[in-house]
């Protein structure tokens, strides 16, 4: 009869059996290769060209790795070649493409968008979480208005440092209000769509500090964005990311 000390090294053990054994058998029901090549499209987040090198260091492959996936991209189309420079080619958005077709983001969300933008005589943003970013999937700015980080569709922002991004965390405030946390001069503001502590997705417009009525102009955004939020809560396109 064993002590309970041996018991818990055998409990461990056990479990690092498992650990081990669900490991191989979720390498065997994965594609390795598809994994690196997304990693090597992954690898120009942020950035308009690449060398092998850079490729291979931001991807975290070894140079042969990524030369043989990146040639082969470059030979789909998905990555064009100048010289020793690589970049991204416009055949990557055609996915993007298909995912904002099919939930009807220019027919359901966009007139929506449009119309509280023009309410708010500036820009209002959407974005979805993908781990710790959060992704734009829509934008709406009013003619003339001040744009302040000059996002578009696909753009990312970090969770941690941005309003928008606290709020796709998700808590129990229902706004969020972070003043020159991304950007110096600015005043960035969010609220959920859905509950606050499980968002579906969030909706967010920056102010400038230097605004005289800045807290007057920040209770009017707040409250336009919440009904957008409102506006917003029953599209299927929203309704299908939890």
């Amino acid at each position: 009869m064993c002590d309970i000390r041996t018991f818990v090294d055998i409990l461990s053990l056990a479990r690092s059996d498992a650990s081990v054994n669900e490991s191989a058998a979720m390498s065997k029901t994965l594609s390795t290769t598809l994994l690196k090549g997304l990693g090597v499209l992954s690898a120009f987040e942020g950035v308009p060209a690449l060398t092998l090198a850079q490729i291979a260091d931001r991807a975290g492959l070894d140079r042969s790795t990524a030369r043989r996936l990146t040639l082969t991209l470059v030979e789909a189309g998905w990555i064009t070649q100048t010289g020793r420079s690589f970049a991204l080619a416009p055949r990557v958005l055609r996915p993007t493409g298909a995912f904002l077709q099919s939930g009807s983001f220019g027919r359901s969300v966009q007139p929506i968008l449009n119309a509280h933008a023009e309410t708010l005589g500036g820009e209002i943003s959407l974005a979805l979480r993908d781990d710790d970013v959060a992704v734009y999937v829509a934008h709406s700015a009013r003619p003339g208005a001040r744009v302040s980080l000059g996002l578009t569709v696909g753009s990312t922002l970090p969770l941690q440092t941005t309003a928008i991004g606290q709020v796709l965390i998700g808590s129990d405030q229902p706004a969020q209000v972070i003043r020159g946390a991304y950007e110096a001069g600015v005043c960035g503001l969010a609220v959920p769509i859905g509950p606050p502590n499980a968002p579906t997705a969030a909706l967010g417009t920056t102010l400038p500090l230097a605004l005289p009525d800045l807290e007057t102009r920040l209770e009017s955004a707040l409250a336009t964005l919440q009904m957008t939020a409102s506006d917003l809560r029953d599209v299927p396109a929203l309704a299908a990311h939890p």
